[in-house]
C-alpha cells in the first residue's frame, strides 16, 4: 500500500512538473526550467528503465563532463 503512494506522489509531481514547464515556456514571467528539472527528477523516481536511458543520453554525458557537481545532483 505504501508503494502505491509514493508512486502516486512522484506521479504527480511528474504531472505538475510537465504543466509547470509547458506554461513556464509559454509564459515569461513564470520560469520553466525548475518545473523541468522537478519532472525529470520526480520520472527517474518513478521509472528505472527512464533513469538508465537517462544516463545514456549525450546531455547526461556532457553534464557529467563539464559540470560535475551539477551533473551528479540532477541524473545520480
Amino acid at each position: 500500500m505504501q508503494i502505491f503512494f509514493t508512486k502516486l506522489l512522484w506521479s504527480t509531481l511528474t504531472l505538475t512538473g510537465f504543466l509547470g514547464s509547458i506554461v513556464g515556456f509559454v509564459l515569461p514571467i513564470i520560469p520553466g526550467i525548475p518545473f523541468l528539472i522537478l519532472m525529470v527528477y520526480s520520472l527517474r523516481k518513478i521509472s528505472p528503465r527512464f533513469h538508465r536511458w537517462l544516463l545514456t543520453t549525450r546531455l547526461a554525458k556532457w553534464l557529467q563532463r563539464r559540470e560535475p557537481k551539477l551533473a551528479k545532483w540532477l541524473i545520480d
